[in-house]
């Protein structure tokens, strides 16, 4: 049977700042119980691929035995395109049992994005048939920017693409963030995918997906 604890382990992530390209990144994995972990699997894994890819060539890594308070190592193989996200999934075993932990996720960031979509998200995660669909996007600022362009579109059950919202803004001096709120109607029932991309000079250099759920709700 699997065991779930929720502090087997700590996992800290370096670097946590890179250029554009393949870079090699280093999680240092410790075991923080008291009891010896033996036969370790540990998995990278990003939110985004397109931001942040894990690379097959150095995606998961053994380790036979970490007893307590016993730091490993851990080399991952990346392609960063914009600012990400990443965790670790693990799995030991302790006394025959099964343990499988996953890391909180820690932010990569990359050095020549001048700003970032900080959060994305559908203000619920279910929305009535023909109600209007809301989210909440924040943008922010790692140094003074003009010119970028944000772009809001969703991927309803039909899977027909749909431009929910396109928004110029002028400057966003450094450390600033701006909240935007985008709507859509919604005329279908079933999973929305929502898609948020944040453009500079016409470049993309961030993005974020969310969904949603719409149906008919009971009266």
């Amino acid at each position: 049977m699997e065991e779930r604890r929720k502090y087997p382990f700590e996992a800290t992530v370096t670097p946590e700042l890179l250029d554009r390209g393949r870079h090699w990144i280093t999680v240092q994995l410790r075991n923080v119980s008291t009891e010896r972990l033996v036969d370790v699997s540990a998995t990278l894994y990003t939110y985004n691929s397109y931001d942040l890819d894990v690379l097959p060539s150095g995606s998961f890594h053994f380790v036979k035995e970490l007893r307590p308070q016993d730091t490993a190592a851990l080399n991952f193989h990346v392609f960063a395109n914009h600012t990400g996200r990443v965790y670790l999934h693990v799995t030991a075993y302790r006394d025959g049992a099964l343990v499988s932990w996953y890391s909180p996720d820690q932010e990569v960031r990359l050095t020549e994005d001048p700003a970032e979509i900080q959060t994305f998200f559908a203000k619920r995660p279910y929305w009535a048939y023909e109600e209007t669909i809301e989210t909440e996007t924040v943008v922010h600022a790692h140094r003074d920017v003009p010119n970028l362009r944000l772009e809001i579109a969703a991927t309803p059950p039909s899977k027909a693409h749909t431009l929910m919202d396109v928004i110029d803004i002028d400057f966003i001096a450094e450390g600033g963030t701006k909240r935007f709120v985008s709507e859509l109607y919604a005329s279908e029932e079933g999973t929305y995918l929502l898609t948020a991309r944040l453009f500079h000079d016409q470049k993309l250099i961030s993005s974020k997906q969310t969904s949603c759920y719409v149906a008919p709700f009971e009266e």
